[in-house]
């Protein structure tokens, strides 16, 4: 599709889950590392058994960038070499370094929170882990059929996505600041960092 032009289709949502789309024009590498993609959130039909306690939801996408000065006006550009070595100069959520850290999730005490998570890639996986918490349900490819119990870390490839669910109760981990990373260290530290912000926990310096 050219500039200025535009197109309409329409399809059936056969399966529920949580799903990427993107580009499909030669190098998808280039146009998915440039943030050409999107996600599509199906509910299921007959919801998650959990339905009647989710009370608090977030889409979280993690991507990577390859990028590299001397760019036209003085902006960054894509190192095509580095995304072919799988070397990013950024691992982040929803398009941003470290956004999160600055700008928490805010969770209310006794919630159960869903986590819609895509890892849009292009290249590398996601280990999505949230410090201090465990996951009482996941659904990989967020489909109700697919659930996990008592999940600390899951693996989601490039192109997948999952659904995530903890309840933040004063029983066990109550009010607080909890880290959502992706658990390759090595990504984490080149952005893909955030905090759920449970209750009034008081935000104090920098987080690591």
């Amino acid at each position: 599709i050219l500039p200025g032009q535009s197109i309409r289709f329409e399809f059936v949502a056969n399966y529920p889950g949580v799903y990427m789309y993107h580009c499909g024009v030669p190098p998808v590498l280039q146009h998915v590392a440039m943030g050409q993609y999107g996600i599509v959130i199906v509910s299921p039909r007959e919801g998650y058994d959990t339905d009647q306690e989710a009370a608090t939801r977030y889409a979280v996408v993690q991507s990577e960038f390859y990028l590299k000065p001397g760019g036209a006006n003085g902006l960054h550009e894509l190192d095509y070499d580095a995304a072919l070595r799988k070397q990013p100069s950024h691992v982040v959520f929803n398009g941003k370094a470290f956004q999160y850290k600055a700008h928490p999730l805010n969770v209310n005490v006794g919630d159960r929170v869903r986590l819609f998570v895509v890892n849009a890639g292009p290249s590398l996986r996601s280990d999505f882990h949230v410090v201090g918490t465990i996951f009482d349900k996941v659904y990989p490819d967020g489909n109700p059929r697919n659930a996990l119990e008592s999940v600390q870390t899951q693996m989601i490839p490039a192109g997948g996505g999952a659904v995530f669910e903890t309840v933040f109760d004063r029983e066990t981990n109550g009010e607080g600041l909890y880290a959502f990373v992706t658990h390759a260290f090595a990504d984490a530290q080149k952005g893909a960092v955030g905090i759920i912000k449970v209750g009034n926990a008081i935000m104090a310096g920098n987080m690591h």
